[in-house]
């Protein structure tokens, strides 16, 4: 397999000729249905070959369509797993959960799926000779093309050109074409499309019923029950015309939740207007969704490539108009992690979503807002008050997470992860009602929660000392110290949601919400009281910051660590001291954040893709910018050079949201908030220019960077002017229309 770089960056495959092109390891395959997947935040379709050879990993999915999955999705974890709950991973614990039902999005039926014959030979890719195969993603226009050239047993050459998309400009459409051509010979040539029903998630675990399979000339449909959820339609609207001595297949594949015959007319309605049209349509989507964002940066060609990759999966992955679902950790682009929603959408993806696309980050805080009272019931089984957000959502706000798991109870930083994207979107945006209507709530549901889930620590009451609010057996984010006490991570942040819950309690605005849940003016002051009792770790003489109670006291001897064996190590997976400098860039002198970058990068096993990513960014923050690009590099490459491992189980798709991060918070320094845009920029010697745009209270700018200067051009329609300061000069309102430059 060999790898070609295109002038738009794009990811080139084929397999030498004289090979079968499904000889190769099955493994191989389902890293290539990951590389070619493509989405449009509602429809999610793996890049399997349409002539669906026996070693295929065919996925189509449909975002927020949830069905009930056995227990065997989530395997049992060794004992000593830092990941095994010590009373529930054994197995007698686990003889009483034969029944547990998992919640998970099914793979349905492939839409994607054609039958060819030559002279009336069926084709059998894992038979034919293949001469060629070559996809091609095409990044700035979300869609797949494809040359097969193969000789049949008769030694006839035959070319099969193919391309598909998941339309961008109507999210129940996907569409692809099938063109088959003769090479030197006149053999009568059959193609057919068909709905690959014989389909899995994985473990074999079929999560569908089908009720009904309809076929006409010009249309087939199938539409299926999912277990506790309801039925979904595909159906398939196609032509096959002749093309001289070849033909041409064009289909459109509509699906409805609501009904068969809505799942015919938008598939049948949308062929009606024509392939190229419907191509068109969804390429002009494309380019307006990426001038929203309109990241450029002059690197090599290969990192660039690995950033226009990230950025592409973004935008697939982002649901539109649908506040009953949101962002999964690996988008729709397989099954890893069984498409649960983590921490991951609001405290790594959303300022991505957030500074591209606002009213559609809106949503993905309504898919939050909508899962609240899932989450009061969670504090209410773990002997709380207020809102625990689960670990792992998916339809509903319950806990998703298996019970023989560690996390559930620990890993309880999500919910302040949460109502710090409120605080986000209320900075950048100025939404006055969603803060009233949603906002609001969340953040003093979840303070409830941190005022209750804690522990006074009484031996500091004497002498003077005032006790301290700990936070004990918790899971830090490190994710190699499942069991741990005050953790730095998570103690600042549920300091913080507190704090921020006490000032939004003296909000006038925000009367009727407090009397809506019962916050008193007694409550709103033992709030205060906890929050400013809360401890949090501070540097030591050397000026390091100790992770959690102990940290300092394991071993330093990192040699053979795995997730098997690392709790007793200094062994992190990503820092969370690192990572709370980001929320709080100011709370700590730069040269303490830089000891504490050197002595924790010395420590971080990058077991996680977001460790390279997170290391990238927090690095350009306080100057790092050689040690900051070195990541970047690596980190654009994760999925296309395959170094994760489980890149065939769907994208790293946080990953990308905090390169995006580094790039605009990072290299370009912004530092937003709701009085204005402040720039620190620390741009990588590697490169000359970088440029982005970006959306602050409705204004829209677009900020071009160099070593030495800084332009920012405004929209002409922008309602206000931008107040912008640059390395803390004197703030300068940018009127619209206009273009600005800084020098320093």
């Amino acid at each position: 397999m060999k790898e070609l770089q295109g002038r738009d960056y794009e990811t080139q495959f084929w397999h030498e000729s004289g090979h079968p092109v499904l000889a190769a390891n099955p493994a191989t395959e389902r890293l290539m249905s990951t590389f070619y997947s493509l989405a449009n935040g509602y429809l999610g379709l793996r890049g399997t070959l349409e002539e669906m050879p026996s070693n295929a990993s065919p996925g189509f999915y449909v975002a927020g369509t949830y069905s009930a999955a056995p227990r065997r999705l989530v395997p049992i974890h060794p004992l000593d797993h830092i990941l095994s709950h010590p009373e529930y991973a054994r197995p007698e614990y686990h003889a009483g959960y034969e029944d547990y039902e998992l919640a998970t999005i099914p793979n349905l039926p492939n839409p994607v799926a054609v039958r060819l014959w030559v002279e009336g030979e069926r084709i059998d890719l894992n038979q034919a000779d293949v001469v060629t195969c070559e996809r091609l993603m095409h990044l700035q226009e979300a869609r797949v093309t494809r040359r097969l050239v193969f000789r049949d047993p008769q030694w006839r050459r035959t070319i099969v050109d193919a391309e598909r998309f998941a339309s961008w400009a109507n999210r129940q459409l996907l569409c692809w074409r099938y063109e088959v051509t003769p090479d030197g010979h006149d053999a009568p040539l059959r193609v057919e499309p068909y709905l690959e029903t014989a389909v899995t998630n994985d473990q074999d675990s079929k999560l569908f019923e089908i009720v009904e399979e309809h076929h006409e000339p010009g249309l087939n449909r199938v539409t299926v029950q999912l277990p506790k959820y309801g039925p979904v339609t595909i159906s398939q609207a196609y032509q096959v015309r002749q093309q001289g001595q070849g033909l041409v297949l064009d289909v459109a594949v509509g699906v409805s939740e609501a009904s068969p015959a809505e799942a015919d007319r938008v598939a049948q309605e949308s062929l009606a207007q024509g392939y190229e049209a419907l191509r068109q349509a969804h390429l002009e989507a494309v380019r307006r969704t990426y001038l929203q964002s309109d990241v450029k940066i002059d690197a090599d060609a290969f990192t660039q490539q690995g950033f226009n990759f990230g950025l592409m999966h973004l935008e697939m992955a982002l649901p539109h108009d649908n506040p009953k679902t949101t962002v999964a950790v690996k988008g729709l682009t397989g099954e890893g992690y069984k498409f649960a929603i983590l921490w991951d959408t609001e405290f790594l993806m959303f300022p991505y979503y957030l500074f591209t696309n606002p009213r559609q980050a809106r949503n993905l805080l309504l898919y939050r807002y909508n899962g609240l009272d899932g989450a009061r019931e969670n504090a209410r089984k773990n002997g709380c008050r207020g809102a625990q957000f689960p670990w792992e959502a998916a339809r509903s706000g319950r806990e998703e997470c298996t019970p023989w798991l560690i996390l559930p109870n620990r890993e309880i930083h999500i919910s302040a992860d949460i109502a710090y994207a409120v605080k986000l979107y209320d900075d950048v945006t100025g939404d006055a009602d969603f803060l009233v209507d949603y906002g609001a709530e969340i953040v003093f549901e979840t303070a409830r929660f941190f005022a209750t889930r804690g522990t006074w620590n009484r031996e500091k009451d004497g002498g003077g000392a005032a006790p301290r609010y700990e936070y004990h057996d918790v899971g830090c984010p490190d994710q190699y110290h499942t069991t741990a006490n005050n953790d730095l991570f998570i103690n600042r942040m549920a300091r913080w949601n507190l704090e921020y819950a006490v000032a939004l309690a003296g909000d006038e605005r925000l009367q009727g919400v407090r009397e809506k849940i019962g916050l008193t003016d007694e409550e709103v002051a033992q709030l205060r009281t906890t929050a400013a009792k809360v401890y949090i770790p501070q540097p030591n003489e050397d000026g390091i910051i100790e992770e959690f109670d102990g940290f300092f006291g394991l071993s330093a001897d990192l040699r053979g660590t795995s997730e098997r064996f690392c709790e007793h190590t200094q062994a992190v997976k990503q820092p969370d001291v690192v990572l709370t400098f980001l929320p709080f860039p100011d709370e700590w002198p730069e040269e303490i954040q830089r000891r504490n970058w050197h002595f924790y990068n010395a420590r971080t096993m990058h077991g996680s893709s977001l460790g390279m990513a997170g290391m990238a960014v927090a690095a350009a923050r306080i100057g790092l910018t050689d040690q900051s690009h070195d990541f970047f590099v690596r980190a654009t490459r994760a999925d296309l050079d395959s170094v994760r491992p489980d890149t065939e189980l769907g994208v790293h798709l946080a990953s990308y949201g905090v390169l995006w991060e580094a790039v605009v918070l990072g290299y370009a320094g912004l530092y937003p908030g709701p009085q204005g845009l402040n720039f620190r920029p620390h741009m990588p010697r590697q490169w000359r220019t970088l440029s982005f745009a970006l959306t602050w209270r409705g204004c829209r700018i677009k900020v071009e960077l160099s070593h030495d200067r800084v332009r920012i051009a405004t929209g002409a329609d922008n309602p206000r002017d931008v107040p912008v300061s640059v390395h803390e000069g004197e703030r300068k309102p940018l009127k619209p229309g206009r273009a600005y430059e800084f020098k320093w």
